[in-house]
């Protein structure tokens, strides 16, 4: 039965689609309300806090209790949201992102301009296992098309905006329930970077997904969507 009010509000990486969260919505929908908006920059000069302030425009008519879930570049506009709203966000839930800049992806943002296939090929092999490519699923074909699809201006800013990003001083402030979930091969959301991130937080719970890579959390919605409805309370 779903209980009255609650809503989930589900905010994807980048260059990924809202797409991303179908399978994980469907499983939470008994739980509350589900909303996944575009979350990415809509232009070169758009950071975190812009994308944050426009979604929270778009629910200043929105009623309910909002539990707030977010991906990568995701993860840190749904960590701008429970800074902006902390009387509306009543949980949030950081999938594979982090609270402290990550400087590498500042060349990686010049880079994406020309990005041909082998440099696509290789950000595939940062989000997945060599068995999950080798495997060609349903979720690695989506994100094959999000990459060879993707507006690259709006791509550019967001990989500028993650290497700059830094709200380790702002996230002790967050007084509600928050879930980490970390994947064990990430090469940028590292355990270690969402370990820290977790000590930072009044009421934090930290889960280490074991050999599982950026993208790999979604392989499985429905083991997701309980971890996610579960955070949601603890």
């Amino acid at each position: 039965m779903r209980p009255s009010g609650d809503r989930w509000l589900l905010l994807h990486g980048t260059p990924l689609t809202p797409s991303v969260w179908t399978d994980i919505a469907a499983h939470l929908q008994h739980t509350g309300a589900v909303q996944c908006p575009w979350a990415t920059p809509r232009n070169a000069s758009e950071a975190q806090p812009d994308v944050a302030r426009r979604l929270r425009d778009d629910l200043h008519d929105v009623t309910g209790n909002m539990h707030v879930v977010g991906h990568s570049f995701g993860g840190q506009v749904a960590l701008e949201l429970a800074l902006a709203m902390p009387r509306r966000v009543r949980s949030l839930t950081s999938l594979c992102s982090r609270d402290t800049p990550f400087p590498a992806f500042a060349a990686a943002a010049r880079a994406v301009p020309g990005y041909g296939p082998a440099d696509l090929d290789a950000v595939l092999s940062r989000w997945f296992r060599p068995a999950d490519l080798a495997a060609e699923g349903s979720l690695v074909r989506y994100a094959r098309r999000c990459l060879l699809t993707a507006d690259r201006a709006p791509w550019a800013a967001a990989l500028r905006a993650i290497a700059s990003y830094d709200r380790s001083d702002r996230t002790p402030t967050i007084d509600v329930p928050v879930t980490l979930i970390a994947a064990e091969l990430d090469q940028v959301s590292t355990p270690t970077a969402m370990t820290a991130m977790a000590g930072r937080l009044p009421h934090a719970r930290l889960h280490v997904l074991p050999d599982a890579a950026h993208m790999s959390p979604f392989l499985h919605p429905e083991a997701l969507a309980q971890m996610i409805a579960e955070g949601r309370g603890h």
